[in-house]
């Protein structure tokens, strides 16, 4: 059976850079856009719809971040991974895309090897989920907690996603290794999401997530 081809968005600044990720993508098969500013890399997105969006922090005539949160307002692309790529080592660049909602961070200079697995690996959990998403329309839902709206409308998607492997009883630990990225980040979203929600005490998160999502999964075929 043929593998899926799926489409990705590079969106950078540094046009040499764009034209190597192209030519390491191409190579393996994937259906590749380019762009160099925010509002055609939205262009882009809403008219073909990318599977994955590889980003750099400085774009001309904007920036990543202006990209981002665009992209995360618009809920036909809200759901799109995102990769960042930036010329720092710091944890500020980092830091500010986590919180906006990315879905990882490469800082240059990158392997090649370390950009395509970092790509497999959130298209496989963005093919899962629609497998998911699918499934759960023929399902009938058996109890459905009440959400609080800060939750959808204080967090970025990953610290939401975060509060869900909370609720599921993972530990800091396993987040990291499930969303490949470091122990560090997933403490650095947990403090941030604490902080939103206005909790208190070592494990009012815990409490919280289990008391408010749990209960969401249980479905009966």
């Amino acid at each position: 059976m043929k593998e899926p081809i799926y489409r990705i968005l590079v969106i950078e600044e540094d046009a040499a850079l764009i034209k190597k990720i192209q030519q390491l993508l191409t190579l393996h098969h994937y259906d590749v856009y380019t762009s160099t500013t925010p509002e055609e890399g939205i262009y882009i997105c809403r008219q073909y719809k990318p599977d994955l969006v590889v980003c750099g922090v400085r774009l001309r005539g904007g920036s990543g971040y202006h990209f981002l949160m665009e992209l995360r307002n618009d809920s036909s692309l809200q759901h799109i991974p995102l990769i960042f790529i930036s010329g720092k080592e710091g944890t500020e660049d980092m830091r500010m895309g986590m919180n906006l909602g990315a879905d990882d961070f490469l800082s240059k200079p990158f392997k090649s090897k370390e950009l395509l697995l970092s790509i497999k690996s959130r298209l496989t959990r963005f093919t899962i989920f629609n497998v998911q998403q699918r499934e759960k329309k023929h399902t009938t839902i058996v109890s459905m907690p009440v959400i609080p709206p800060e939750v959808h409308h204080k967090l970025s998607k990953t610290e939401f996603r975060v509060m869900q492997m909370i609720a599921e009883g993972m530990s800091t630990k396993e987040i990291a290794q499930t969303l490949n990225i470091s122990i560090k980040t997933v403490e650095n979203h947990r403090h941030n999401i604490s902080k939103k929600l206005n909790l208190t005490g070592h494990n009012s998160l815990i409490k919280y997530a289990i008391k408010h999502l749990t209960q969401q999964y249980k479905v009966l075929s």
